[in-house]
Formats: structure tokens, C-alpha cells, sequence
């Protein structure tokens, strides 16, 4: 019985150290209008993603917009989830991320973007948060893991990893403004 005991307040131990070192991390980022890593086509300027969190494990990982606006050029001004605009015959990064070309009116231009990136990709040697497809770096992203954030999302990150967030949006040049994010995560 007093094996039981000490097996028991063992374990309780362990479970409490290891929730300790899971403590959540609470972080406030700023992304700048012009954060698009270089993703999507034409682009004019190359502007890398912003560092979001970085998490050393598997866990549940939550973006929540905090303030702030992107103007996308010509006072076209919008909040999280972007906005309509044609963008015919240009590829925003979500539609690069899709492998598609714009047919159509976009419903997300300017809007928050995120990718998650392992950890052994960020620590190579020659890493870049801009778009791994042009030559512009030794080792980037690939485009396919782009998602859309918007006014906020939660995600299950199942590896050691960074978030990177930026704009959807090709032609950043003459974007002004940025958003607030609030990152919570492991």
C-alpha cells in the first residue's frame, strides 16, 4: 500500500511539473501592411513575414486580432478579413498557396495570413520567412502552407514550429497601416 502511495504522489508530481513547463505563451505582434514575404505574383517589393510564436512541441496554437487597418493602396482601407478587390491577371498568396491564378474579384485582399513552419526548417542554415519557390532565398517557405487568419483562428501545431503572419497582398509598395495580433499558444 505505501508503494501505492509513493507511485501515486509520484505521478502527481509529473503531472504537475510537466503542465508547468507547458505554461502558455501570450504574445502581442505587430504585421505591417507590407509583410507578404515575397508570396504571389507580380510582386514589387520583397518584404519577409513577421515571427508570430514559436512553440517547442505539439499544442493548440490561437491568433486573435487586436486593432489596427491596411491600406491597400487609394484609401482603400480594411480590417482583418481584407476586402473585395479585382485583382484579374495577378496571383495574391492565398491563390499562390491554391496554385491558382485571380479569374475573379478576390474577397480577401489585405487580409491576415499565417503559415506554420517546422522547426528544423526555420534552423537551417540560410532560412528566410519569403516565398522558398523564387531566388530570392537559399531556404523559405512554400507557398502551399499559407492560410487564411483573418479576425482570428486556432490551430493544432503538431511539431516544434514558428508562426509566421503577413498580408494578402502582392503589390505592397504602397500599402500603409498593419494589424495587432494577440498569440497564444504552447
Amino acid at each position: 500500500m505505501r508503494n501505492l502511495k509513493i507511485t501515486l504522489v509520484f505521478a502527481l508530481f509529473v503531472v504537475a511539473a510537466t503542465m508547468a513547463t507547458q505554461a502558455q505563451q501570450d504574445v502581442q505582434v505587430f504585421v505591417p501592411a507590407n509583410a507578404s514575404g515575397a508570396f504571389g505574383n507580380p510582386i514589387d517589393i520583397v518584404v519577409p513575414l513577421v515571427p508570430a510564436i514559436t512553440v517547442n512541441g505539439p499544442g493548440t496554437v490561437t491568433v486573435a486580432y487586436v486593432s489596427g487597418a491596411v491600406d491597400f493602396g487609394g484609401g482603400f482601407t480594411v480590417g482583418p478579413n481584407g476586402g473585395v478587390w479585382d485583382i484579374a491577371t495577378k496571383q495574391d498568396p492565398l491563390l499562390e498557396a491554391q496554385g491558382i491564378w485571380a479569374t475573379r474579384k478576390v474577397k480577401d485582399l489585405a487580409a491576415l495570413i499565417g503559415v506554420f513552419v517546422p522547426q528544423s526548417r526555420v534552423t537551417h542554415k540560410g532560412f528566410s520567412p519569403i516565398d522558398g519557390t523564387k531566388d530570392w532565398t537559399p531556404v523559405g517557405i512554400k507557398p502551399g502552407g499559407l492560410f487564411f487568419i483573418g479576425a482570428g483562428r486556432t490551430f493544432e501545431a503538431k511539431e516544434a514550429g514558428t508562426l509566421f503572419l503577413g498580408i494578402n497582398d502582392v503589390t505592397v509598395g504602397n500599402n500603409s497601416g498593419g494589424f495587432t495580433v494577440e498569440v497564444t499558444g504552447p
